[in-house]
């Protein structure tokens, strides 16, 4: 059974959606006491040393191919996940997570602008529906438009840049590798304000952040696993599940309001995602076909 539930691609990422919402279900509950920068340390600290167990005795080396590449990477995910944060700690957790589900618009975005990657009139009209969705959801001029609207969207927009770094990355390095520099490099980052801000929790909180950190690598864990069984587009749709259990977890744990501007809104941001996706999945067919025209031996990579 465990073994059928490892080589699953599509249960693996479900489980890895419901663990990253399990981590924002925890953030939201610590938040209100903790600060941000020490949330993410601890995160970090933990990560890096379980991570550290075991790459060590599978004989994987810590220097990576692109050591700079590897701490953009590093640094741009630290960030997001330091808006993410703070913008789970200010507005309702279902819609912080909608505005963070934006970075497939922006990863097409930077992927055209860093890597010079084909942006079709069909992605840009995703794009723009997306962005029209993002407006809905903020509804500029209420109470949502605020700091925590802002911090979800630089969330979105900084993870649409990391994941286009990693997917260059992931060619030439192991996953672990990509991961373990994202803790060690985040627990330096926020090591200096990690002691300014310092604040000494209570046994009940360090529980919390010590298991926030557990989740976290398990989901991280999770998702590494599924996507050697699963196609990137497709394990990156099935994560979007993550709005869906954490808006569930919102309504029921945090009392959120799900009126009906924000699933319009969250519809056409979703939608967009989807989209662009399902569109990146079929441009990957074409050229690996046209691949395979040219050399028959050639398999897929995907």
């Amino acid at each position: 059974m465990v073994r059928l539930i490892l080589t699953s691609g599509l249960t693996l990422m479900v489980l890895s959606a419901f663990f990253f919402a399990l981590t924002d279900v925890l953030i939201k509950f610590v938040s209100p006491a903790i600060a941000a920068t020490e949330i993410a340390f601890f995160r970090f600290l933990i990560g890096a040393v379980i991570l550290l167990s075991l790459m060590v005795p599978r004989g994987i080396t810590l220097r990576g191919k692109n050591p700079f590449m590897l701490i953009v990477r590093a640094v741009s995910g630290t960030l997001c996940f330091l808006f993410l944060v703070k913008s789970i700690s200010l507005i309702p957790l279902s819609t912080a997570l909608v505005l963070f589900y934006t970075f497939p618009l922006f990863a097409a975005f930077f992927s055209f602008l860093l890597f010079r990657e084909s942006l079709g009139g069909l992605e840009i009209i995703l794009i723009l529906v997306g962005f029209v969705g993002i407006y809905i959801v903020i509804d500029p001029g209420s109470h949502v438009f605020n700091q925590g609207g802002i911090y979800g969207l630089l969330a979105g927009c900084f993870a649409g840049f990391t994941v286009v770094l990693i997917r260059k990355l992931r060619e030439t390095h192991d996953p672990l590798i990509i991961y373990f520099y994202f803790c060690l490099v985040g627990g330096i980052v926020c090591f200096p304000f990690f002691l300014k801000e310092f604040t000494r929790p209570s046994f009940e909180q360090l529980s919390l952040l010590i298991l926030l950190g557990l989740v976290f690598l398990i989901a991280q864990l999770l998702m590494n696993q599924g996507f050697k069984f699963c196609k990137a587009s497709e394990g990156s749709v099935i994560l979007m599940s993550e709005i869906v259990f954490a808006g569930v977890a919102g309504v029921i744990i945090f009392k959120d309001d799900l009126h009906a501007r924000f699933l319009i809104g969250a519809l056409l941001i979703v939608g967009s995602g989807f989209g662009l996706n399902l569109r990146n999945r079929r441009l990957r067919l074409m050229e690996v076909s046209t691949n395979k025209e040219k050399d028959p031996r050639e398999l897929p990579s995907e």
